[in-house]
């Protein structure tokens, strides 16, 4: 008995504490900046509804599980808006969608009361339901998964779309959110794998409910801990929201730029225009200084030739027939295999030619190196070193 009044203690402790840090990050995170202040909304709205369902168990013991369980149609906000934050660090995200997108949770509104008034008068509920025993539970929780499972799909292709966006506007794709939307997309599906896993424990062991609860609320709190930690992004990562929405306004698309297809390679353009551009380009990249610059953007290019980013960008994908992140690092793969076979650089390890040719990290210039041509920096070294004797 001490042992379980214990366990109680400790998860309302941890439980309130959670809520508690949860509700000042998510009011720290909406009062941010103004220049991020659409993307900080949105995260605010994900940490405060995570908090709410941190709090629910809690909420559960004093007030009843019919007066509770309303509040879990706030998960299907908490899901949607971690989406809509993703989408917010490259584009726009509209009142408009964000309400549709919000649309589900007001519309289970209604089907969480008549689930409530139908488990009370069924099963004489008057405080406490565990779940479980009726096959309306098994059809709402179905529902759940489904709907999860349709936003982990938009999750994924939209980090997809966010990095085919890095890669057409910036040479590195550090600092730019990429491992930020990873970490929030595997950190919020974790918890939910842990939560629904302790629920199918928890109804065939009922005895373990109050350990259970711990463990789920020890996951939701440490999950919160994290994006307390990492939820101030460096202002870097709205570099390419910027980049994306000044090409749109440009091409009239009202945010929905169109990416052009990696895939079409060679791809050939008379247009002049675009034509002139590239010749710039070319001559631009002959200073090695340029392309050294591990955060050079499409940007600086721009300004460098003076054209605006998105012709560039065009002229990139319809005349060199590469994306903007391809072309810099050919180049520099292209510089690395001249100081590779320097007597002048024969001083340097490897690490140091890629971090001389303008690469951030070492596995970031091996993998490169190999992928343009077909061989590790080290193996490429050593065969040029044969074919000289």
């Amino acid at each position: 008995m001490q042992d379980l009044n214990f366990q109680n203690n400790i998860l309302n402790i941890l439980i309130v504490f959670g809520g508690l840090q949860g509700l000042i990050l998510s009011t720290v995170v909406f009062f941010y900046p103004d220049r991020d202040k659409a993307s900080n909304n949105l995260l605010a709205i994900f940490i405060f509804t995570a908090v709410i369902l941190l709090l629910a168990p809690i909420l559960q013991i004093q007030l009843g599980w019919k007066h509770v369980w309303i509040f879990h149609c706030t998960k299907f906000i908490t899901i949607s808006a971690l989406y809509l934050y993703i989408k917010s660090l490259s584009e726009k995200v509209s009142l408009k969608r964000t309400l549709k997108h919000f649309s589900f949770a007001a519309a289970y509104i209604p089907i969480a009361l008549h689930y409530v008034s139908y488990i009370q008068n069924k099963y004489q509920v008057t405080y406490e339901y565990a779940g479980g025993q009726d096959i309306y539970d098994q059809i709402l929780s179905i529902t759940n998964l489904l709907y999860i499972g349709f936003y982990i799909f938009l999750y994924i292709k939209a980090y997809k779309l966010h990095q085919e966006r890095v890669l057409q506007n910036f040479s590195s794709e550090q600092k730019l959110g990429l491992n930020w939307i990873k970490q929030l997309i595997f950190g919020f599906v974790g918890i939910i794998i842990v939560s629904y896993t302790l629920y199918a424990f928890v109804l065939a062991n009922p005895e373990f409910s109050t350990k259970g609860c711990l463990i789920n609320v020890a996951a939701i709190t440490v999950f919160l801990y994290f994006v307390t930690i990492k939820g101030k992004i460096s202002p870097e990562i709205y570099k390419l929201r910027k980049i994306v929405g000044e090409t749109a306004e440009a091409d009239g698309n009202s945010g929905k730029e169109r990416i052009p297809s990696r895939s079409k390679k060679g791809l050939k353009t008379n247009n002049p225009q675009l034509l002139t551009i590239a010749e710039k380009i070319t001559e631009a990249l002959r200073d090695e200084e340029f392309f050294r610059n591990e955060n050079v953007s499409i940007r600086e290019l721009a300004e460098q030739i003076g054209e605006q980013p998105y012709l560039v960008s065009q002229a990139i994908n319809a005349v060199v027939g590469k994306t903007f992140f391809e072309l810099i690092n050919e180049e520099r793969i292209n510089l690395a295999k001249r100081l590779l076979v320097s007597d002048k650089y024969n001083h340097l390890s490897l690490v140091g030619i890629g971090f001389e040719a303008g690469f951030n990290s070492k596995t970031t210039f091996n993998t490169t190196f190999k992928k343009i041509t077909g061989m590790t920096p080290s193996e490429f070294r050593r065969t040029e070193s044969v074919m000289e004797v």
